[in-house]
């Protein structure tokens, strides 16, 4: 189900440049779930470079292979803090036991609708004001074949893209199936557009395909959670105060570091976490598609006066059907690090 990420894994590049830090006692282990994705790279980077260690704790990275398992692994592998995207986040049934906490990324660059480059979908875009960008009209989308997998940021991207053209998903033919899937079908000839995806975004446009909306191009907010463990912290607050103390130094590193560097970083993480290379091009992507939010951007996201992101979650929640868990979202850690 899941590996322990210890420092073992940690490539050779950043060896050179590791602090050498002594203490009288050893740090405290703290547990921390992940998926292989581009949120996992600040901690990871963090860790290589000994932040964890300075503020006090050994960072423990799981790695799981979907949101759903990662949520269950909450009782099962008892992590402490995790990262999450939103829809899994809100469905999970733990009754209160996880808080939100923090943004990990922004993923709504890197999720949308493909259709082939002769589509009649992308002959019009600008048909609702409010979205210039956004391919389609009411015409050209009815009665057509998207492939999505159920319940996924995919398939909350075409609600609200369905929505923005006055149309229902009962005005068209939703058919579910995994991403990985749902893109070898598309390219086979199947269905008149596919909803995906980070990695699988990057490999539509790899292919040829042209979208017809991004998340980001029609509302469709896509956050990724950092969530703790709510007994956790109410147990040791400076602990959760002390990981995202480090988590925020490696987003200033993905926001300051040279582009050049960061794409080396970056592929270090991949190789790291998959066993495998990663191309520069798609490591450049995948850096440019989803945005991260320093410190103060993130009070102002969480800032209960404006509800950017209580706006975000309610919409989530509405469209996945899970609750409403406004009442587990706090900023107490962001505004101790502020402090």
């Amino acid at each position: 189900m899941h590996k322990l990420l210890g420092g073992l894994c940690a490539a050779l590049l950043f060896l050179a440049g590791l602090p050498q830090i002594g203490h009288a006692a050893d740090p405290v282990p703290l547990k921390t779930a992940w998926l292989g994705e581009h949120e996992a790279f600040a901690a990871w980077y963090a860790k290589q470079k000994g932040w964890d260690l300075e503020e006090g704790f050994r960072l423990e990275m799981l790695s799981y292979d979907s949101g759903k398992q990662l949520m269950a692994g909450m009782n099962t592998a008892h992590w402490e803090i995790a990262a999450c995207g939103a829809i899994p986040a809100l469905t999970a049934s733990l009754d209160n036991q996880a808080e939100i906490i923090a943004i990990g990324n922004d993923e709504s660059l890197a999720t949308g609708i493909y259709a082939r480059k002769d589509s009649p979908i992308l002959g019009h875009t600008g048909y609702n004001a409010l979205y210039p960008e956004m391919a389609g009209t009411g015409g050209t989308v009815r009665g057509k074949t998207i492939l999505c997998t159920a319940g996924s940021s995919a398939h909350y991207t075409v609600h609200k893209w369905l929505e923005a053209l006055s149309l229902t998903e009962k005005e068209v033919t939703i058919k579910d199936m995994p991403s990985e899937e749902a893109l070898k079908a598309f390219l086979n000839g199947e269905g008149d557009a596919v909803a995906l995806w980070s990695p699988y975004t990057l490999e539509a446009e790899q292919h040829g395909l042209m979208p017809v909306t991004l998340s980001s191009q029609c509302d469709a907010s896509q956050p990724t959670l950092l969530l703790a463990n709510k007994a956790f912290a109410k147990e040791h607050p400076a602990l959760v105060t002390a990981f995202l103390k480090m988590y925020f130094r490696g987003i200033t590193a993905l926001q300051e570091t040279p582009r050049e560097q960061l794409i080396q970083d970056y592929r270090a993480f991949y190789h790291a976490w998959t066993g495998r290379d990663l191309p520069p091009q798609d490591a450049a992507w995948e850096l440019a598609k989803h945005p991260v939010y320093g410190l103060k951007g993130q009070l102002t996201l969480f800032d209960p006066a404006q509800k950017k992101l209580h706006t975000w979650l309610q919409e989530l929640a509405s469209f996945a059907g899970g609750k409403n868990r406004l009442s587990d979202v706090t900023d107490v850690y962001l505004k101790k690090l502020a402090q």
